[in-house]
């Protein structure tokens, strides 16, 4: 019986992980190219999943929603960039100012979220949940898919990342911007760019996890934490890290159950953030740096 139970909470963990690992990659794309600190990436979420649940209300199917989902999400993180990021860099605004304005547009947009649809949870029922067993290990469709969509984004990424012209350059500026600019890359596109990638899979993010757990006016707050929990497990600078740390984050939140109670796995979550970055601050995949 206990064999049981530890299959199925692993199962359930690199469910959860999966789905962490794709949040952890749309920040860490982000911070590692811009160095922006993007604390409204969580508002993002946010208003993907009211989207894809207004469209839906409104008789919209799966894909237009989806569709909508995705396409907020990159306008809002693109806009982010253009006109509250930019202009502040191009002022030399300090690290703190930029990341204070991030924060206030977080607080503002998920008030905004709160005022016009209220408090209530919002379902999105797109798809009809089927239970699916394995074994000893009991799983759903919507888990399925999760797990797909995350994986299949990341690896489109990878590849996106090293087989193409932008994705080389976006590595370029996430190595050095200052060489990438002097030998000729649009930093500013590449800004842009980065911000659309990372928008696109918080998005998504949003949708899949939408499908299983309804949305609330501050359900964004806890997609940022896991995020750039995620990329500090992982280590920054790196997106394969990002990965190994959303998927360790995934099974930790869900064997710490075999302890612990539920409400338990977020002490636990911040305890073992705590102990990495005393022992290894720069994460599982991190280079130390002078």
């Amino acid at each position: 019986m206990q064999l049981d139970l530890v299959a199925q909470l692993l199962a359930r963990g690199l469910i959860t992980g999966s789905v962490y690992a794709m949040l952890g990659v749309s920040w860490g794309i982000i911070y590692n190219t811009t160095r922006t600190f993007h604390f409204a990436h969580g508002l993002v979420y946010g208003m993907a999943a009211y989207l894809a649940v207004s469209m839906a209300a409104l008789g919209a199917g799966l894909f237009l929603s989806l569709l909508a989902a995705l396409a907020g999400s990159v306008l809002m993180g693109v806009l982010m960039e253009q006109w509250a990021y930019r202009p502040m860099r191009r002022k030399n605004a300090s690290q703190l100012s930029i990341f204070l304005t991030a924060m206030g547009i977080m607080v503002a947009g998920q008030s905004l979220i709160h005022l016009f649809y209220g408090p209530d949870s919002r379902p999105l029922k797109l798809m009809h949940e089927k239970v699916l067993t394995l074994g000893s290990m009991t799983f759903t469709s919507i888990d399925l898919v999760a797990v797909f969509t995350s994986w299949a984004a990341m690896i489109l990424l990878a590849l996106f990342l090293t087989r193409s012209k932008a994705g080389t350059m976006i590595r370029a500026v996430a190595s050095n911007p200052e060489k990438a600019t002097f030998i000729g890359i649009n930093t500013h596109r590449i800004f842009l760019l980065a911000f659309a990638l990372g928008s696109f899979l918080m998005g998504l993010a949003a949708f899949v996890s939408t499908l299983e757990m309804p949305a609330t006016p501050y359900v964004g707050i806890q997609a940022l934490l896991m995020s750039f929990i995620t990329v500090f497990l992982g280590g920054v600078g790196s997106l394969v890290g990002a990965v190994l740390g959303g998927l360790a984050l995934g099974l930790l939140e869900s064997m710490v159950l075999l302890v612990l109670p539920a409400q338990f796995k977020l002490v636990v979550t911040f305890a073992v953030l705590f102990l990495v970055i005393i022992v290894r601050p720069q994460g599982i995949l991190g280079e130390k740096t002078s």
